[in-house]
């Protein structure tokens, strides 16, 4: 059970339609994405970038 649920205006996929879970934890934890390019919303990974709700 995850202990936040955040309501998001997109989701990443990737060109298979695979949601890109690991990338959207990189990026809440600050790290870089460097595989964007094999991202059918690569923009979608910007809305997850110093979510308030997740801030410590």
């Amino acid at each position: 059970m995850p202990a936040k649920v955040l309501p998001i205006d997109d989701i990443p996929y990737t060109i298979n339609l695979k949601k890109v879970e690991i990338a959207v934890k990189k990026i809440i934890h600050g790290d870089e994405v460097l595989n964007r390019d094999a991202l059918m919303n690569p923009g979608s990974l910007d809305l997850y970038v110093n979510l308030s709700e997740l801030q410590g």
